[in-house]
C-alpha cells in the first residue's frame, strides 16, 4: 500500500470513474491507465475506452495535420 496526494479535481475525476461503491481507486488506476513503454498496453486501453471516439479527437488531428510542414509515411 502507498499513500498519494491528490487535489480535489484529480481525486473527483478519479472518483467519477469507480463502477460502484465496491471499486476501489487501484482498480480503477489498473483498468484506466495503460503500462508504461508497451504499445501492445496503449492499444488494449485505447479499444476498451474507446479513445477513436472522444470529443475532440477531431481538434487534435486538425492541428497535428496543420503543424505538419511535410507529410509522409514514416512507416514506408
Amino acid at each position: 500500500m502507498k499513500t498519494i496526494t491528490l487535489d480535489e479535481v484529480a481525486y473527483e475525476r478519479l472518483k467519477a470513474w469507480k463502477k460502484g461503491p465496491k471499486d476501489s481507486f487501484s482498480n480503477v488506476v489498473k483498468r484506466l491507465v495503460p503500462e508504461a513503454g508497451t504499445l501492445g498496453s496503449f492499444l488494449q486501453f485505447s479499444q476498451a475506452n474507446r479513445t477513436d471516439q472522444l470529443k475532440g479527437n477531431d481538434i487534435l488531428e486538425k492541428s497535428v495535420n496543420e503543424r505538419s510542414s511535410v507529410k509522409s509515411d514514416p512507416w514506408s
